[in-house]
């Protein structure tokens, strides 16, 4: 008998694992950039036939370089408030935590309860981790959050406003503002080109229940207005990491530099006073 995992085909289990597969692939290819023994280990403990991907590298790259620059986030955000919360909204297969971890923080994995339950699977919580299973758009959440305005919280939170419209976001991330001064969340978004190109690729997948419905063309422009408790908001290029890699082809790194430049692929962070 296997050890392995057994992940169905069309199951909540199989859309977890594959932004985890993206990124083993990319600790794989380009370890130069991307390491990450952590999904490598996971991908290697699931029983599921991962030859029928095919996934370019810009794909996989863009689920590497977006836990990157959200764990690079999350470790200067400790750096001033070191006995903060860090909170995943959304977080899928995504195991970021030894990555951020500065022996004091606390971590929460937020999911829907199938997500977490799936999870569970593949994962063992750590010391200072658990697992909420709950919406991230109910903000009953923040009663789990076991930290003061001095202590701080922020969240990452990849792959998942972009599928809310703009009401329930403007009503989450003011919500969390007023909640947690000092606080900040980091995101990744798509503007009407970007969320056009994807919801083509899903109308032809026949998957209706993953369209994109909230762009963004401007962050700073149109989120600010939204709540006096927002202090900045920033658009992060990509990292050093990537254009420095001598694996990554050069028409890749355009690519990828032409999405930011075009904001069909942006990195979102947003600051709350």
């Amino acid at each position: 008998m296997s050890d392995k995992i057994h992940i169905e085909a069309n199951t909540v289990m199989e859309t977890l694992v594959m932004p985890l597969y993206g990124r083993a692939t990319c600790s794989k290819k380009f370890p130069d950039a991307f390491p990450d023994k952590v999904a490598e280990e996971i991908i290697d403990k699931i029983d599921y036939d991962f030859s029928k991907l095919h996934y370019a590298d810009i794909t996989t790259l863009s689920w590497a370089v977006r836990k990157y620059v959200f764990c690079r986030l999350a470790r200067k955000y400790l750096k001033k408030h070191p006995n903060a919360t860090i909170i995943n909204l959304g977080c899928g297969a995504d195991d970021s935590f030894p990555e951020v971890d500065n022996g004091r923080c606390r971590w929460i994995n937020l999911d829907l309860p199938d997500i977490i339950s799936a999870r569970e699977k593949l994962f063992t919580l750590r010391e200072r981790e658990k697992n909420v299973a709950m919406s991230a758009f109910d903000t009953k959440w923040f009663d789990e959050i076991e930290t003061s305005p001095e202590d701080g919280l922020f969240a990452i939170c990849g792959g998942v406003l972009y599928y809310f419209d703009k009401a329930e976001n403007k009503k989450l991330l003011t919500a969390m503002a007023q909640r947690f001064p000092k606080g900040g969340i980091c995101f990744d978004a798509v503007n009407s080109m970007g969320m056009k190109k994807s919801n083509d690729v899903v109308k032809k997948s026949g998957n209706s229940d993953s369209m994109l419905v909230f762009p963004i063309e401007d962050a700073e422009k149109e989120l600010l207005p939204w709540s006096d408790r927002f202090e900045s908001v920033v658009n992060h290029k990509l990292p050093d990491v990537l254009l420095k890699s001598k694996r990554i082809s050069w028409i890749t790194k355009l690519i990828l530099k032409m999405g930011v430049k075009m904001k069909t692929m942006q990195l979102v962070e947003l600051s709350f006073r």
